[in-house]
């Protein structure tokens, strides 16, 4: 179909997502499939003639394109070029605009940064001090990426359908699969982390003292009296938190703050987001923004207003 005609059934499915977006132009043609659930869009698509799309607004989503044919150039911190043999990952709030030619055609997805980070941190057991980074380009030639693209293959295809509506395979189902065939198979900056053996459980005393730390988030607590309400030394709960969570006892407090506090801006409650962070133990609301953007990339106020 034309591009007009493909924005106007867009838009009729999915709302005014990209309304904002400037026409295509005559001669531009597009043919696929699309489809969108909670965070997730899946998507098989082929493109006749030239363009370049500016997108209208940042969105915190990271997108991963596997082109089969033609190019795709996406202008972000710098420029990243699909062809049929690399692959793209890119985070879409750092994408200016994005050039299509040659005949392009391509498989991919986008996944809101939330489900990627909550997912990697349940595997990981422990939250996350800084933000993934996924590699900016891959070699689809390698057999790792095969997996990714026999799940989108099958999201796009004529069989997902049937199975969607008759309730064998759910979509958050499906959306579970794809994020962990991307954790597992593309490079980013916690692979290694994932690839390391799964540590002991942890024990009784680090196990309350980090279930008291989510339970009490905004609650002023130091490290000694943590310490006492788990019954153990301050040094042996040090100890245990570096060994089972990774990271230091103030840096898992803050963490789980910064969660729990982007779960409640992104429902829209609780308030300002000064107020959000005084609920959530951080007095500061300059360094909670800090803190909140170096954990996920994106400002307090950039997910109040999504």
């Amino acid at each position: 179909m034309s591009s007009d005609e493909f924005a106007a059934l867009f838009m009729r499915l999915y709302g005014n997502l990209y309304a904002d977006m400037q026409p295509l132009g005559e001669g531009i043609c597009i043919a696929g499939v699309y489809g969108r659930f909670d965070g997730l869009s899946v998507r098989r698509m082929q493109y006749k003639g030239d363009f370049t799309i500016r997108l209208p607004a940042p969105q915190d989503e990271i997108t991963f394109v596997l082109p089969t044919a033609g190019k795709i150039i996406f202008d972000h911190r710098s420029q990243s070029i699909g062809t049929g043999q690399v692959g793209l990952a890119v985070d879409k709030l750092d994408i200016r605009s994005i050039r299509i030619g040659e005949g392009h055609a391509h498989c991919g997805l986008s996944i809101c940064r939330s489900a990627v980070t909550q997912r990697l941190s349940t595997l990981l057991d422990r939250p996350l001090p800084t933000p993934i980074r996924f590699a900016d380009q891959v070699e689809l030639n390698k057999p790792a990426f095969k997996g990714v693209s026999a799940l989108l293959s099958f999201a796009t295809g004529t069989q997902f359908d049937p199975l969607i509506n008759t309730g064998v395979l759910l979509p958050a189902r499906l959306k579970e699969m794809l994020v962990d065939a991307l954790l597992e198979t593309w490079p980013h900056n916690y692979s290694q982390a994932m690839s390391r053996p799964v540590p002991a459980i942890a024990p009784r005393h680090v196990k309350r003292a980090m279930a008291y730390l989510r339970e009490h988030p905004a609650q002023q607590l130091s490290g000694s009296e943590l310490a006492t309400l788990a019954n153990v030394s301050l040094r042996a709960l040090q100890d245990g938190f570096r060994r089972f969570a990774g990271v230091s006892i103030i840096a898992f407090q803050r963490q789980v703050r910064l969660e729990q506090a982007r779960e409640v801006l992104a429902r829209g409650e609780g308030g300002s987001v000064a107020q959000v962070a005084l609920q959530h133990g951080f007095s500061n609301a300059g360094r909670f923004a800090r803190y909140f953007q170096q954990a996920f990339g994106v400002t307090p106020a950039m997910v109040r207003r999504r």
